[in-house]
């Protein structure tokens, strides 16, 4: 089974590169607009939908992005966010390899990929996460 399993995770990732969804990321990144709107569509989208653990490392990616549209953080790397904007827009597309629907599954296809992008962006996440601490800790010292 976990043979299995591996293989699908590859499957996923070659299609993921071999697809438009780079592309894409890099068409949303160019329009403030659009990304406005894809992080509406990820609040809507983690809200209704039940991930189960790509929850946790989906939502930080989610995040990771969110502060960068909204300004906030400005320390990010050009090429990780466009992987990461691809991999959330893959996650939230109807139309991926494994269909969301499919009970059990569905969901396998996405799995594999925001585990992919985690590993792939791990030390730019690592960075984004020690500013999110400082600017965490940083807030808490002003209301002091």
């Amino acid at each position: 089974m976990n043979s299995r399993l591996s293989h699908i995770g590859r499957e996923v990732v070659r299609k993921f590169h071999t697809g438009k969804w780079q592309q894409q990321a890099a068409s949303f990144l160019a329009d403030q607009k659009k990304m406005k709107t894809l992080v509406l569509v990820l609040t809507v989208f983690f809200r209704k939908r039940s991930l189960g653990p790509l929850l946790k490392d989906a939502v930080m990616l989610f995040h990771y992005v969110r502060d960068i549209v909204s300004g906030r953080y400005k320390g990010y790397n050009g090429r990780q966010l466009t992987l990461v904007v691809a991999v959330l827009l893959y996650v939230v597309s109807p139309l991926d390899l494994i269909p969301d629907f499919l009970a059990g599954i569905g969901f396998l296809d996405d799995a594999a990929l925001v585990s992919y992008a985690i590993r792939l962006v791990d030390k730019e996440l690592c960075r984004y996460l020690q500013w999110k601490d400082n600017t965490v800790a940083s807030d808490e010292e002003t209301k002091v």
